[in-house]
């Protein structure tokens, strides 16, 4: 019989991990048995990449969306401003009615 280097309980000498605690032991070691907190840590590992990879094709997408919307707004044509027919007033195209006469603009 071993004793646990953390908790200080005795296991069997080929066990790789402490039944009570968890830690690996130095058979574990030796035999390089995965402890959990490896196995996270390589599963994180691996999930950083991928992210990453994400992340970046996420950056180009959003460029491109930006540029194709800057392209768009510079191509949209300028709004005219439009005269009233009754009293020649100029009025900005949103408008619905002449700002001089109160006439319903075309």
């Amino acid at each position: 019989m071993v004793y646990c280097s953390k908790c200080g309980n005795n296991f069997p000498e080929d066990a790789y991990f402490c039944p009570h605690c968890g830690v690996r032991t130095q058979a574990g070691v030796e035999a390089g048995a995965a402890s959990p907190s490896d196995e996270i840590r390589e599963s994180l590992s691996r999930m950083g990449k991928e992210m990453e990879k994400a992340f970046t094709i996420a950056a180009k997408e959003v460029h491109e969306a930006f540029k194709t919307a800057r392209d768009n707004l510079r191509q949209t044509p300028q709004k005219e401003d439009v005269k009233c027919v009754d009293c020649g007033e100029t009025n900005s195209s949103d408008d619905k009615y002449c700002g001089k006469c109160g006439r319903k603009l075309a």
